[in-house]
């Protein structure tokens, strides 16, 4: 019998909690111990070789991209490290991630000797991003209270002015995910660099996780599930359900898919499509030091968040001049939606709505979509795509499923009681909770007779 995870807060919570305690920082040396002290010369120069470099035109552009959070769409976060950490994670996305022109900035960090006596509210240290300017060869840090990049020298100077310091200070840099000196640069996730960016609020995730499932029983009647959400009274005024369109709207239909953002051909898109699925870039929320793809193995629910997680993590915001890439744009469809599917134990899945990243080929027009849990091969057309979630074949026989209506957002809407044009952080809140659907997919694997780790890892079902 198909064990059908139930998608319950305290369940979110505690993965959430197992997944900092197997990464926890203490189990590695932290920044604060791996850290030098400013003034020896000969260990400075050696971390500093390791910073990663831009050109001149790269470090301009992306400082003006620093100082105006809100041309992005982005929040302008009160709390300096905070901003910092935004910048980077949302501009970068992974420290691997394919589709970046530039390299990660390094994080900076000067730590203070707090075992001397200072005064109530003295810093424990700064962090900053960082990286060496190849026109000149020296290395500028972003400060959001200066109107360019300030050299290294300059920048700790300020930091000695401003607080009076006259001991020594430690310094170090991380190139990884740390954000705090307590934090191990190498062993902090990508997820948990997020939770940092700003206080996680935990009733938000419990109405999310309530409102975008996307499961249906196989009688369920998907206008049922309609009813039943809008009884938790989430719905958004233009929310994305309520603006979809009919699919048999041949016009209609036409004037919608012509808004997917475009990439350049087929061949492109192709080689796009399978970096989005096998990049691994997650902590394993089970176990360590094990990096995961996105949950592609476990399709019976979380499209929201894996849809979420290749457009923010992998395109970033909205003008991202970091990426070779506009972001993709989500279409949504609903229905009495059935897939067939070699990752379930009845070989089909039943959604009430399913999302994922839909982008048009700027050569022929057609539209493309990129959905490793339905076809993990190539990206497949729309025409394709809603023949594959709608089948009356194979297992779906007799489940009399039909693809009712779809919508197409470019923005941050997530799932389809959100506004399209909604938030940032809003599709940092669906990324987040993927850290459950990855625990749920790789029982999924143990259920199904397979090696979790060879499948997870190294050895997904697309390469047998």
């Amino acid at each position: 019998m198909l064990r059908f995870p139930i998608f319950n807060f305290t369940s979110i919570v505690m993965t959430t909690l197992s997944m900092f305690a197997l990464n926890n920082p203490a189990m590695a040396a932290s920044i604060d111990e791996t850290s030098i002290n400013w003034n020896n010369q000969n260990e400075k120069s050696k971390l500093l070789e390791t910073a990663p470099h831009w050109n001149e035109d790269a470090m301009k552009s992306l400082f003006q991209a620093y100082l105006n959070p809100a041309q992005h769409q982005l929040p302008s976060l009160a709390k300096t490290q905070e901003y910092n950490v935004q910048f980077i994670n949302a501009f970068w996305g992974p420290v691997h991630n394919p589709f970046n022109k530039y390299p990660r900035p390094a994080k900076a960090f000067v730590i203070f000797d707090l075992t001397q006596k200072q005064s109530p509210g003295f810093p424990e240290f700064y962090m900053a991003p960082m990286a060496k300017n190849l026109t000149d060869g020296n290395y500028y840090v972003f400060d959001k209270s200066e109107t360019h990049p300030l050299l290294l020298n300059d920048w700790v100077a300020k930091i000695k002015n401003e607080n009076g310091v006259q001991s020594p200070l430690r310094f170090n840099l991380c190139m990884g995910y740390g954000n705090t000196p307590s934090d191990s640069c190498e062993n902090k996730g990508f997820r948990e660099e997020a939770y940092d960016i700003k206080s996680i609020n935990l009733k938000s995730l419990e109405l999310q996780s309530k409102k975008d499932s996307a499961h249906r029983e196989i009688n369920e009647n998907w206008q049922d599930k309609v009813v039943g959400v809008k009884k938790l009274s989430l719905a958004s005024a233009n929310a994305i359900k309520d603006t979809s369109i009919s699919w048999n709207d041949e016009a209609a239909k036409n004037a919608l898919l012509n808004t997917v953002i475009a990439w350049p051909n087929y061949k492109v898109i192709q080689q796009n499509f399978e970096k989005i699925r096998d990049i691994r870039y997650f902590n394993d929320p089970l176990v360590s030091n094990f990096q995961r793809r996105i949950s592609w193995l476990f399709p019976d629910d979380g499209c929201w968040t894996r849809a979420t997680a290749v457009i923010r993590d992998l395109f970033g915001p909205f003008n991202n001049l970091n990426n070779d890439m506009p972001r993709p744009s989500k279409v949504f469809a609903f229905g009495n939606l059935c897939a067939n599917t070699a990752n379930s134990p009845n070989h089909l899945v039943t959604w009430w709505y399913h999302t994922a990243p839909i982008v048009r080929d700027a050569e022929t027009n057609k539209t493309y979509v990129l959905d490793p849990s339905i076809n993990p091969y190539k990206p497949i057309t729309m025409e394709q795509w809603a023949d594959e979630i709608a089948s009356n074949s194979r297992a779906c026989a007799d489940s009399h499923s039909s693809f009712d209506k779809f919508n197409v957002c470019n923005g941050y809407g997530t799932g389809p009681y959100d506004q399209c044009k909604s938030s940032y952080p809003n599709e940092t809140h669906s990324m987040l909770l993927q850290s459950s659907y990855q625990d749920y997919e790789r029982e999924r694997q143990v259920q199904l007779g397979r090696d979790a780790n060879a499948v997870l890892g190294d050895l997904p079902p697309w390469l047998n």
